[in-house]
């Protein structure tokens, strides 16, 4: 698929024709994820990707992110395989399973006109072996990945969608960009950077800013979420060069300001300037539990 066809194909965000019934059984797996969230990753893998390369989720937690995913593989009648990172590890399981009692009690899942499995015996930090069980529907379709994302290599070739969710901090986010973007494909690959627009992660939107040249926005889902289309290579060298973990406060908001820009065409000012002031409000701080200054 063609550069441009593929930024129509996004302008015409069929994403928001897919419901509850549409998402399927990735509507019973618990997700932070808005239901249009839900929905345009499902749309992203059945109706825009093409299968030529593999789909990499960073920071699956619970699995519904991957679910979305591999539902989107399924219905285009694709046998990829969706690799989900994250340490799938909670502090506490009792909560977690008031978290997926709520989940159910909601749209999508309680108008997806399914019947919810009950979660199995599980106690414990280690959250996988339920993970595993949320995702049984598409069996070897996901690959989990257990650990820290930041420490992993990747060796699985080119990458035609990445969902970036795992950038709490400019240093852990520096190390995965540097993992990840060498391998995706220009003119096809999309990264989706899930918190590109929340005010205690503006290193992502200062990354993106810095890699212009290699990506366009194509699509914004509210509230937080932009995509970009790769259009030129991306190397290891390049990324270690525009790491922003030691970038000036100066630097990152005219980085914030040059994106705004690139973002024009989107309804997302008001994030941007609240990502300028986050900044100022919370200076030299490169993580997120500590921007404590809400602008």
């Amino acid at each position: 698929m063609p550069p441009e066809s593929s930024k129509q194909s996004f302008a015409g965000k069929g994403w928001l024709k897919i419901d509850a019934k549409g998402l399927g059984q990735a509507a019973m797996v618990p997700t932070m994820l808005n239901q249009e969230e839900q929905s345009y990753y499902l749309w992203l893998m059945r109706d825009w990707a093409q299968g030529q390369g593999a789909v990499v989720d960073l920071g699956s937690f619970a699995g519904g992110s991957a679910a979305c995913l591999a539902e989107g593989i399924r219905l285009a009648g694709r046998n990829q395989i969706v690799h989900g990172y994250d340490k799938y590890e909670v502090l506490d399981f009792s909560k977690f399973q008031k978290r997926w009692t709520s989940y159910m009690s909601q749209p999508p899942a309680s108008q997806s006109g399914l019947t919810p499995r009950p979660l199995p015996n599980h106690s414990g930090e280690d959250l996988r072996p339920v993970v595993e069980f949320l995702l049984e529907p598409w069996g070897a379709n996901i690959a989990l990945h257990k650990g820290l994302i930041e420490d992993m290599a990747w060796d699985g070739g080119d990458i035609e969608v990445l969902i970036m969710d795992a950038s709490k901090t400019a240093e852990t986010m520096d190390r995965m960009s540097t993992t990840f973007f060498p391998y995706l494909i220009p003119g096809q690959s999309v990264v989706v950077q899930q918190d590109l627009l929340h005010w205690q992660q503006p290193w992502i939107a200062a990354q993106m800013a810095l890699l212009s040249e290699h990506f366009e926005p194509v699509a914004y889902i509210p509230r937080h979420s932009v995509s970009f289309l790769c259009k030129k290579p991306v190397t290891h060298d390049q990324m270690r060069t525009l790491a922003v973990d030691d970038m000036s406060d100066k630097d990152m908001i005219q980085a914030l300001r040059d994106l705004k820009q690139a973002l024009k065409g989107f309804p997302v000012d008001k994030f941007m300037r609240e990502l300028v002031a986050a900044i100022k409000a919370n200076p030299q701080k490169r993580k997120a539990f500590e921007f404590t200054n809400h602008p």
